[in-house]
């Protein structure tokens, strides 16, 4: 039950989209005993509702119009524990202008009906010297019409998503030696490998490509397991590429991070002139070494 300083009163021109009471003969519902109507059901959003009135007020509210929205009890609810989330507007009708003046919460924009709360709305809806007054137009030739409009919301789906940025990461390093060097022309892909969850691979480029052919070494981290992951979700790194020297003195070495997915890898290249000069001791036996160290991976938890 809302305070008359929580309402909020509007015009509009066209009528309640869910449920209208016209009522005819009006002045045979003050001298109901039951000091109440109660309209039919009507279904919105999924439920059952009714309208209550009280062309008197309430027992607390003998002033004004009461109008209130009722759940009814004919929905099937599974146990006791129901809630039901609304929006809803009430109306009554100026039969001289033709607008429906609109009755809603002014600070609240959920009502809750459950168990303990089926009927809601105002005690203080329409101040009875209001209504009667034929200036107004509410009440014409013994007619007014009353309305309904509501919104339900619906119960979230109960699924939550968790993205975690994971550092303490086991086995978080794959090294790969890559032997007969030399001899290679076209790419080479590692062996599949997990970290953080995820299944991932290195691509090597020996002899670079186009307009940097045989002058640059191209190292790449591609997730490899895009294809088999249901949902499909890309998945972050922060990581570091290197090309180890055989004594472990110096590397070339970067650090990136990236969301992955199915089309890229990434990764950077690497002057062969560099990599062949012997005294760098990055070839040895013709064996190149690269490895790949992961900093965080993004892990992603979805809770039904």
């Amino acid at each position: 039950m809302s305070n008359s300083e929580d309402i909020l009163r509007e015009e509009r021109d066209f009528q309640p989209a869910h449920f209208t009471l016209k009522i005819e003969s009006y002045s045979s519902l003050l001298d109901d005993e039951e000091e109440r109507y109660e309209t039919g059901i009507f279904d919105v959003g999924g439920y059952k509702w009714k309208l209550i009135l009280y062309p008197h007020g309430n027992k607390t509210c003998k002033d004004h119009i009461s109008l209130y929205l009722v759940i009814d009890e004919s929905n099937c609810f599974p146990n006791d524990k129901w809630t039901v989330c609304v929006n809803f507007k009430l109306f009554v009708l100026n039969q001289k202008t033709m607008k429906y003046l609109t009755i809603q919460d002014a600070k609240r924009t959920v009502r809750y009906f459950d168990k303990l709360r089926t009927e809601q709305g105002w005690s203080q809806f329409l101040s009875l010297d209001e209504f009667n007054d034929p200036c107004n137009g509410y009440l014409v030739n013994d007619c007014c019409v009353f309305g309904a409009e509501i919104l339900v919301f619906q119960p979230p789906s109960g699924i939550e998503e968790t993205i975690t940025m994971v550092k303490q990461l086991e086995n978080r390093t794959y090294t790969w030696s890559i032997k007969n060097f030399s001899t290679l022309e076209n790419d080479l892909r590692s062996d599949e490998f997990t970290v953080g969850g995820r299944k991932w691979k290195l691509v090597l480029c020996p002899k670079g490509y186009e307009a940097r052919k045989d002058k640059y070494l191209y190292l790449f981290l591609y997730l490899a397991d895009w294809e088999i992951v249901e949902p499909k979700r890309k998945s972050y790194a922060k990581y570091k590429l290197r090309v180890l020297n055989h004594s472990h003195v110096k590397t070339l070495e970067k650090s990136d991070s990236h969301w992955f997915d199915s089309k890229a890898g990434w990764g950077f290249q690497m002057p062969l002139k560099v990599i062949n000069e012997l005294s760098n001791g990055y070839l040895e036996d013709d064996t190149l070494i690269v490895e790949v160290e992961f900093d965080a991976i993004s892990s992603i938890k979805v809770r039904p």
